[in-house]
């Protein structure tokens, strides 16, 4: 009933089983969220999704990126989506940036799709990372006109 075989057995594959559960738990997509206290003065980089509520002083890298209303990001921000409800200074370079009606942006924004709401404060420069696909044939057709 006892027996050294039995008991070690069962332990082991449940500390085994446990360290795949949070590991396929973390890659399925829950953001880290820096709490509305929070003050982090460096950097943060990260395959996955990120929320800002409280204050970052440095760049950040993310998959996607929230910034909350009181969260404010001062630095440089690549990212593949970025939806900013608060404060951003520096330089944003993301695929797909959306400032809502609260968002204060002081920044040069480098995307491939921008969405401004009424109401967004916004002061910079924007420029697209590519071209339109449908744009580049009008100019050659214009160029042999």
């Amino acid at each position: 009933m006892f027996s050294k075989n039995n008991a070690p057995a069962p332990a082991s594959k449940s500390a085994d089983a446990a360290p795949r559960k949070t590991a396929s738990r973390t890659s399925s997509g829950v953001p880290s969220i820096l709490a509305s206290d929070l003050v982090i003065t460096g950097e943060i980089a990260t395959d996955g999704d990120v929320q800002v509520e409280g204050r970052l002083d440095g760049n950040i890298t993310a998959m996607s990126l929230t910034i909350g209303e009181q969260g404010a990001v001062n630095g440089t921000i690549k990212a593949e989506t970025l939806l900013v409800r608060g404060k951003v200074t520096g330089k944003i370079n993301a695929s797909s940036v959306e400032l809502a009606e609260t968002a204060n942006v002081t920044a040069d924004i480098v995307q491939d799709h921008l969405t401004i709401a009424n109401g967004a404060f916004f002061d910079g420069k924007c420029s697209r990372r590519n071209k339109p696909a449908a744009a580049a044939p009008a100019k050659k057709a214009a160029a042999k006109a």
